[in-house]
C-alpha cells in the first residue's frame, strides 16, 4: 500500500536516494564485485527512494537485496547502509505489521549478517571448515551480533520514537481542532439562545404595546362624540404605552448593539399595574392572586410577568369583548402557578395555537425550570403556566 505523500517530499527522498546512489557508484565498481555491486547499489536507492512512500515494499525490496548479495556472493558493500534509513522508515511511517516487520528484520538480520560475516568464506553455502567453529570466529560472530543489534535497532527505534511524536502532535492538532469547533458550536448556540431571548422580548413589548395602543385609539374614536374626557384618558394610555414600549426597544438595540445590560425585572407590582393598564382598554379582567410568601427568582419573575402580558394581550386581541378574563395565580412551597382564561370566537383556538406567543411563553417557562400549557376548545382559551420558587420544587410537572 502507498502512502500519500506531498509532492516535494516524494522529490525530496527522490533526489536523496540519487544523490546516495552517484555518490558510491565510482567506489562500487572499482571492487570485486563489478556490476553485480552496482546493481544492488542501485536497488537500495530505489529502496531509499520509496521508503516513506511505502515502507513495505522498500523493506521487502532491501531483503531481496540482502538475499541477492549474499547468494552472489558480493562482499558487504558501503550500499548497504541504507538499511538503517529503510529499517528507521518501516517504523515511523509504516501501519503496525509493517513495524513489526521491520523489528523482527532487525532482530533477524543482526543474526543472518553476523553469522555470513562470521563463518561464511567464498561459498556462502558450503561447508565452513573446521577452523571456521573454533573460539575466534564465534567470539567473532558475537561481537558482530551485538553490534549489528545495536545498530539496526537503533535504527528502528528512532523511528519508533518519531511515529510517536508525530502521532502525539497529529492527536494535540485534533484536540485543538475539537476545541476550537466546540468552542464555535457553544458561541453559535449562546448567539441563538440570544436571539431568541430578544425575540421573544421584542414580541412580547411590541405586540402588546401595539394592541393596546389600537384598543385605545378605537375607543377613542367611538366614544368621542359622547364622552371627551375618555379621549384623554386613551391619550394619555397611548401616550404613556408607547414611552414604555419605545424604552424597551431602546434597551433591546442597545443590547444588540453595545452588550448593554438586559431589561429591568419586573416585579410583583408590575403585576398588578399590568392588569390594570389592560382594564384601561376595556378588557374585562377577573383577577384573584394570591402569591404568598414564596421567592421566585429573577428568570421566573420575568417568565410569569410575560406570561400574562401576553396572554392578556391575547385576549385583547383575539378573545370575546364581552366576557370577562379570569386570571389566577395561586402558589405553595413548590411555586406560582399562573392561569389566565378568556372566550373565543369559534375556531380561534386552533389558529391562535400555532402563534409565535405561545411558543415564547413556552420557552420562557422552561427556561425558568417551569411549565407552560397553552389549550382551547370552541368557547374558551386557557393558558397555564407553572414556575418553581428559588428552592428546591417538589412538584411534578407534565
Amino acid at each position: 500500500m502507498l502512502r500519500k505523500r506531498s509532492i516535494s517530499r516524494q522529490v525530496l527522498d527522490v533526489t536523496y536516494a540519487v544523490v546516495f546512489v552517484l555518490l558510491l557508484l565510482p567506489s562500487t565498481l572499482s571492487q570485486s564485485s563489478g556490476s553485480a555491486g552496482a546493481a544492488v547499489l542501485i536497488g537500495f536507492g530505489i529502496a531509499l527512494a520509496i521508503r516513506r512512500r511505502s515502507p513495505r515494499w522498500s523493506l521487502a525490496l532491501a531483503w531481496v537485496l540482502a538475499v541477492v548479495q549474499m547468494v552472489s556472493g558480493v562482499l558487504p558493500l558501503s550500499a548497504d547502509t541504507a538499511i538503517f534509513a529503510i529499517l528507521y522508515c518501516s517504523a515511523a511511517y509504516g501501519d503496525n505489521v509493517v513495524r513489526r516487520l521491520g523489528l523482527a528484520s532487525a532482530v533477524v538480520g543482526g543474526v543472518i549478517a553476523a553469522l555470513y560475516l562470521a563463518f561464511v568464506d567464498d561459498n556462502p553455502f558450503g561447508a565452513p571448515t573446521d577452523a571456521g567453529f573454533q573460539e575466534p570466529r564465534l567470539l567473532q560472530a558475537a561481537v558482530l551480533l551485538a553490534a549489528l543489534w545495536a545498530m539496526l535497532g537503533l535504527s528502528w527505534a528512532l523511528g519508533r520514537l518519531a511515529y510517536a511524536r508525530r502521532t502525539a502532535i497529529e492527536s494535540a492538532h485534533a484536540r485543538e481542532l475539537a476545541e476550537v469547533h466546540q468552542a464555535r458550536a457553544e458561541q453559535e448556540v449562546a448567539i441563538e439562545q440570544e436571539r431568541n431571548r430578544i425575540a421573544r422580548d421584542m414580541h412580547d413589548i411590541v405586540a402588546h404595546s401595539l394592541a393596546v395602543v389600537i384598543a385605545q385609539a378605537d375607543g377613542a374614536r367611538y366614544v368621542r362624540a359622547l364622552d371627551p374626557a375618555a379621549v384623554d384618558t386613551a391619550l394619555t394610555t397611548i401616550s404613556d404605552t408607547a414611552r414604555e414600549a419605545l424604552s424597551d426597544v431602546r434597551v433591546l438595540l442597545g443590547q444588540l448593539r453595545h452588550s448593554q445590560g438586559d431589561l429591568p425585572t419586573p416585579g410583583p407590582g408590575d403585576l398588578e399595574r399590568l392588569l390594570d393598564q389592560m382594564r384601561a382598554t376595556g378588557l374585562n379582567i377577573d383577577a384573584s392572586i394570591d402569591a404568598g410568601d414564596v421567592s421566585l427568582g429573577a428568570g421566573a419573575h420575568l417568565a410569569l410577568y410575560r406570561i400574562a402580558q401576553e396572554s392578556l394581550t391575547n385576549a385583547l386581541r383575539h378573545g370575546d369583548p364581552n366576557a370577562p378574563v379570569t386570571v389566577a395565580i395561586e402558589s405553595d412551597s413548590a411555586g406560582v402557578e399562573l392561569t389566565v382564561r378568556n372566550s373565543v370566537f369559534p375556531g380561534l383556538p386552533a389558529a391562535e395555537s400555532s402563534g409565535h406567543g405561545v411558543a415564547g411563553m413556552k420557552e420562557r417557562a422552561g427556561l425558568s425550570g417551569g411549565t407552560c400549557t397553552a389549550t382551547g376548545d370552541a368557547s374558551s382559551w386557557t393558558v397555564t403556566a407553572w414556575l418553581p420558587t428559588t428552592t428546591p420544587s417538589t412538584k411534578g410537572t407534565t
